[in-house]
């Protein structure tokens, strides 16, 4: 894979769309455990999810393929169930998982819904020295990516990842989602997601924690008949030369939408980043204050779930939101997940 750091433009405007659902799932109707026994992508598992695991071909270190790369956990968002896609051990090796029938549903589309828009829960995990990449890819009908995100997880830099055209050479690159970077928090729950205009070839990506779209400028669009349309979306864990330990990502209320219009995560989550708040002291011994940068504009808290780094919600707050007791916790690490109308935000804070 080629990396590119291409220049970001951000959009602003966001509009109301008739998006229709093409594929989605939380996770909750499916029976904790392995998702199936084949790793080959031949028979489907549980909610018609099929799976591939491999080592690598020889010499790899790899050695951990195996139905319980993929699993269904307890520990989803908003202590939910979820999917967890355990990565290579070793220096090569890939796990992949994805459902059939992308081309038919696209197809059914609404008329006029042109963008293919991805979103999904993702959990960070703790910190790793693993070097393998986890991410959610967009594939066309010949299995050449079109849009999709990368998260390097021992660096936890998340770039998106696009078929783009660099001054006539069509290759599929990397883009940076901030200046210097996009590094998500450890053991945090981010909405993530992208989006794909198979009419104009324009790639878009965001992130909750991110004020407006992110695309590039249009001189970089691929586009083309080949890119017309989807084949298949992968949540995916794959190895690196250097890697040399495994990385559980977890994955939780996936969907896929054809839609008219970018949509992606909303007007809601878009307004609110976790720099909107501050939260002190911190560390904490019993009260943990919430308040807002003297530069954002007004927001109303309207609850506060707080989980572990297990991503468990511990306790809960619907009123005095202001000013948290949590004088009952235990010692140890927690994250504040901040609900207001006009979206979420997530602040760590360290109980003594």
């Amino acid at each position: 894979m080629k990396k590119l750091l291409l220049s970001l433009t951000l959009l602003g405007g966001l509009f109301v769309s008739n998006a229709q659902t093409i594929q989605s799932d939380d996770f909750n109707g499916l029976t904790i455990g392995n998702i199936g026994t084949d790793l080959t992508g031949t028979t489907a598992g549980q909610g018609s999810w099929l799976t591939f695991s491999n080592n690598g071909t020889d010499p790899t270190t790899t050695t951990n393929s195996a139905s319980s790369n993929f699993q269904i956990i307890a520990a989803g968002n908003n202590a939910t169930k979820g999917l967890q896609i355990v990565g290579p051990n070793g220096n090569k090796g890939v796990r992949y998982m994805w459902k059939d029938g992308l081309p038919t549903a696209w197809a059914a589309r609404t008329a006029g819904n042109e963008i293919i828009e991805v979103e999904v829960d993702f959990f960070t995990g703790a910190t790793t020295t693993s070097t393998g990449f986890t991410g959610v890819y967009l594939y066309d009908p010949t299995f050449e990516i079109i849009n999709g995100l990368i998260y390097t997880n021992n660096t936890r830099l998340l770039r998106g990842v696009a078929k783009l055209n660099n001054a006539g050479t069509v290759d599929t690159y990397t883009v940076n989602l901030a200046t210097g970077g996009l590094i998500l928090q450890a053991n945090t729950w981010y909405r993530i997601g992208f989006g794909y205009n198979t009419t104009t070839g324009q790639p878009t990506w965001r992130v909750n924690t991110m004020t407006d779209t992110a695309t590039i400028a249009n001189t970089f669009w691929a586009g083309g008949a080949d890119l017309a349309d989807p084949g298949e979306l992968d949540l995916a864990s794959e190895a690196n030369t250097t890697n040399a330990a495994s990385f559980s990502g977890v994955f939780d209320n996936f969907v896929m939408r054809a839609s008219a219009t970018d949509t992606l995560l909303g007007v809601n989550d878009l307004s609110v980043s976790n720099d909107t708040f501050v939260v002190y002291p911190n560390p904490v011994d019993n009260v943990v204050n919430i308040s807002l940068m003297s530069n954002t504009f007004d927001v109303e808290i309207n609850k506060v779930r707080i989980s572990d780094v297990n991503g468990r919600t511990v306790k809960e707050f619907n009123s005095n939101l202001n000013q948290l007791n949590i004088a009952d916790l235990n010692s140890g690490v927690y994250f504040l997940n901040i609900e207001t109308a006009n979206g979420k935000a997530t602040k760590k804070i360290v109980k003594q």
